[in-house]
């Protein structure tokens, strides 16, 4: 039984990579995903070689940057698993089919908990075994730690999976229905916090800058402290290290962990969702009544928007002074695409993990002025390292706020589909509405992070001018690939934002901000620092303004094609 609720998905996913659609994105994605892991594994294996050419602390230099990194693996992958186990438990399309069939408790949690673990941890394999290879490359690695990583890394992703069952259905049993997203977000934001303080109590930083510490023993000896046995991720790198490092330590011990921690939180989940889960699946069907923070806060703004605009009498008298003048388009798009957004208090919560992202970010990136001094990174790699890490978060909210903006329409499409007005200009007022909000945090970001760590004002300018048009073009690659990989049956935005076409734009978005930064670095040295890059060739020159002429299409190509493609599809 479990063989066959497997098979169900897997068969799903093979007709869609067999459809004409399918077709084109298997190749696509494919090749994204090797460029993109090629990338990585460069870069890991550069940071590496240049960790090990500090002596004598090379070695124990890569073996904590290993440790930071599984570190923030892990942290991603809880709080990935929390948001995908109340999803494939409690919320998905087929549940109500499903719940109907006399399919066994056990088989039926089993496939879930296995569905789960792969749609939350995929992305963390596929990216995360190029870096690790990496590592393992630059030190010079027998060939089989390579499967040997494979194997290494499965019960780690299962640990994540395991705990965010249980929480998940201890959370739909003790508190209310209407409350259960509001326990997602708010159990997702604890668990961030959480990472955030373990990070900054390591203090990375330090390890960039080797002066501040009182003697060169000082930091071997901060280096050389032997890992916790209480986390996941010491387990791994404990498995790693007679591989990489030649040293044992304790490698029966975390194996031992590695492998029964994964199937004792199983068993217990399992235990758990023999007696509880219908009852928290019922629970969970309910709809929401109020009562929830998040819903509460939600109710107060709309009726305070509401009273703004004037009772009834008054708001009839406006409209009869309007008369027969026709209300714009784009304009009457924009105006639903705001109150939707705001009555669903699911998406415009999750802004509260943006404040999260950008204090945390606007925090360690201080720390990070210590390494403008070395010749590690210097203040000219430190300023594009800051544009790239900007546009990376503006890339992220695009992708989780823009790129389901078409499939949030739903089954309701087709009152698109019957109005006065072209695909190509609801696209333009799906890519305006919500460009706003993106331009002012990307805008605030950039200019916070420069004003931090001194950085001249003619620098902070021209970086604020990048982020702007790397803003402006990823914003309209999301809702023109958004048209492209449509999924009106799902409901669900978060998922949406999760989904194969998600990833594309993600990897298509990062190489091309990449490839802009890369084409005016040049140009905008230049231009702050005439004394240090002198004069440019005429060659860099054009590359800059082949950079600008690619800028300029990229949104106007994006939208016509997402437009073409929904054209197509109906």
């Amino acid at each position: 039984m479990i063989l066959d609720l497997i098979g169900i998905k897997l068969r799903m996913v093979r007709g869609t990579l067999r459809s004409d659609e399918g077709r084109l994105r298997g190749p696509f994605f494919a090749v994204l995903s090797l460029m993109f892991a090629a990338a990585l594994f460069r870069s890991g294996h550069f940071i590496v070689t240049q960790s090990l050419m500090l002596e004598p602390v090379g070695e124990l230099l890569v073996q904590r940057l290993l440790a930071i990194t599984l570190l923030v693996f892990f942290g991603l992958l809880v709080f990935s698993n929390i948001v995908t186990s109340f999803s494939s438990f409690y919320l998905a399309d087929d549940l109500e089919f499903l719940m109907a069939q006399p399919i066994p408790k056990d088989a039926m949690f089993t496939s879930r908990f296995l569905e789960a673990m792969l749609q939350s941890s995929w992305v963390i394999i596929l990216f995360g075994v190029p870096l690790f290879s990496a590592i393992g490359y630059g030190m010079g690695a027998h060939w089989s730690f390579y499967p040997y990583l494979v194997l290494v890394l499965i019960p780690f992703v299962a640990i994540p999976t395991g705990l965010a069952s249980i929480l998940a259905l201890l959370v739909t049993n003790i508190l209310a229905a209407n409350r259960t997203r509001d326990a997602a977000l708010f159990f997702g934001l604890v668990g961030f916090a959480t990472l955030f303080v373990v990070i900054r109590s390591v203090q990375p930083e330090r390890l960039l800058n080797p002066e501040s510490f009182d003697s060169i023993g000082e930091l071997m000896r901060l280096l050389s402290v032997p890992t916790t046995s209480y986390l996941p991720s010491d387990w791994v790198i404990n498995m790693l290290a007679p591989m990489l490092f030649g040293t044992r330590g304790q490698w029966m011990w975390s194996a031992t962990f590695l492998a029964l921690t994964p199937l004792a939180l199983y068993f217990i989940s399992a235990w758990l969702h023999r007696p509880l889960y219908f009852r928290g699946y019922t629970k969970t069907q309910e709809g929401r009544h109020g009562g929830g923070l998040m819903t509460i806060a939600r109710n107060w703004a709309v009726e305070r928007s509401r009273r703004a605009g004037g009772d009834y009498h008054e708001r009839m008298a406006k409209l009869r002074a309007l008369g027969e003048q026709p209300l714009s388009s784009l304009k009457a798009l924009v105006h639903k695409d705001q109150a939707v957004f705001m009555r669903d208090a699911s998406q415009w919560s999750q802004l509260l993990i943006v404040v999260a992202i950008i204090i945390i970010y606007l925090v360690n990136f201080k720390y990070f002025e210590i390494a403008a001094n070395e010749a590690l990174l210097g203040d000219v790699g430190l300023s594009f390292f800051n544009l790239a890490a900007c546009s990376f978060v503006t890339v992220t909210l695009c992708g989780r706020f823009l790129f389901p903006a078409v499939s949030v329409e739903g089954r309701s499409f087709w009152l698109i589909l019957q109005a006065p007005i072209s695909l190509e200009r609801f696209l333009v007022g799906k890519w305006l509405g919500s460009l706003a909000p993106i331009v002012i945090i990307g805008q605030l970001l950039i200019w916070s992070s420069n004003l931090l760590v001194g950085t001249p004002f003619l620098t902070c300018l021209l970086s604020g001018i990048q982020i702007l048009v790397i803003t402006v073009i990823c914003a309209a690659v999301a809702v023109g690939m958004g048209a492209l990989y449509p999924q009106f049956h799902n409901p669900n935005a978060a998922k949406i934002a999760s989904s194969f076409g998600a990833v594309i734009f993600m990897i298509s978005c990062i190489f091309l901000t990449l490839m802009l930064l890369g084409m005016w670095f040049y140009p905008s040295m230049t231009i702050t620092q005439p004394e240090r890059f002198g004069s440019l060739s005429f060659g860099l020159w054009a590359i800059a303004a082949l950079g600008i002429v690619i800028a300029a299409f990229t949104p106007v190509i994006a939208l016509k094609a997402g437009a073409s493609s929904l054209r197509a599809r109906f």
